[in-house]
């Protein structure tokens, strides 16, 4: 199971959070000891390591960051970790991006989108020093409370895209807001690859394609030629069976690893599809 950040409400008096009507704007992330999780990053986000390292797990690579460097993650599930140097704490600013931001960045004159935008979910790169004092300055903002801040913390996150946006990765900025705000067709399809196999909800799909979920479901349909659930569903048991067929794996496990939250409803829909429980089937196979 994953970790939802942010999470949905404001934290009611966490100082980690720097929130303002109900908006969560940034988190100052403290850690004393290494950990590892899943994150469900529901925001696309800037993150600056202050101390120690941070590691990004994907598929295929594992990501390194630190201190002198700058992340944009665009939303999704993540394996995050932290890397910490005996004596030494670790520490992180995490700066959320919006989808009305970025759509206001990508509307201004001098915003040129790319055609071919990168399909990899992050930018990594090395800050200069105004990227830096940026930095330096947001972490104060966590110690000294000020008035106004929604209308500042709305300006500091215009500010550091643009400085971005100066210095010399201008290209992989542009190219990380063009495909954070990617409605094609050809993502739809992706995310749905991507994320078939986790517990998200459709109003999660709808989200991470950057779709309200009525747009979602008539496009899904438009595409798959079917609704939604029906072709989730219909993925997950095939899925399911293939494991059950070549794996030892309980079926509870299984109904995990398949996004099911619970064991009893994957059994009754998985009977419902096949005809037979998943335990009629496994016994099925161990006679023959």
């Amino acid at each position: 199971m994953f970790h939802r950040f942010p999470p949905i409400s404001a934290p009611v008096a966490d100082p980690s959070f720097l929130t303002s009507n109900g908006e969560i704007f940034a988190k100052l992330k403290q850690e004393t000891e290494a950990g590892k999780r899943t994150v469900f990053v529901t925001e696309h986000t800037l993150i600056f390591v202050t101390k120690g390292v941070k590691l990004l797990h994907l598929p295929n690579e594992t990501v390194e960051a630190g201190p002198n460097t700058v992340i944009l993650l665009k939303k999704g599930i993540y394996v995050m970790a932290e890397y910490i140097e005996e004596g030494l704490n670790f520490e992180a600013l995490m700066l959320f991006l919006p989808v009305k931001l970025l759509k206001s960045i990508a509307t201004e004159p001098f915003f040129h989108s790319s055609k071919t935008p990168s399909t990899t979910p992050y930018t990594v790169f090395n800050g200069n020093e105004l990227v830096q004092a940026f930095k330096a300055h947001l972490r104060l903002y966590f110690d000294k409370p000020v008035l106004y801040t929604s209308q500042l913390l709305a300006l500091k996150q215009r500010e550091i895209l643009l400085l971005l946006m100066n210095g010399v990765h201008q290209r992989e900025v542009v190219d990380f807001i063009t495909a954070a705000l990617s409605t094609e067709p050809a993502d739809l399809d992706e995310v749905m690859r991507t994320y078939l196999l986790q517990p998200v909800t459709l109003e999660d799909l709808a989200s991470l394609t950057n779709r309200s979920l009525a747009t979602f479901k008539r496009d899904f349909r438009r595409i798959y030629h079917m609704p939604p659930r029906q072709w989730i569903n219909g993925q997950r048991l095939q899925h399911a069976r293939m494991l059950l067929e070549n794996t030892r794996l309980p079926v509870g496990e299984i109904a995990g690893d398949c996004g099911y939250d619970s064991t009893s409803h994957f059994i009754r829909i998985f009977k419902k599809k096949f005809g037979h429980t998943p335990q009629a089937i496994r016994a099925e196979m161990t006679i023959d």
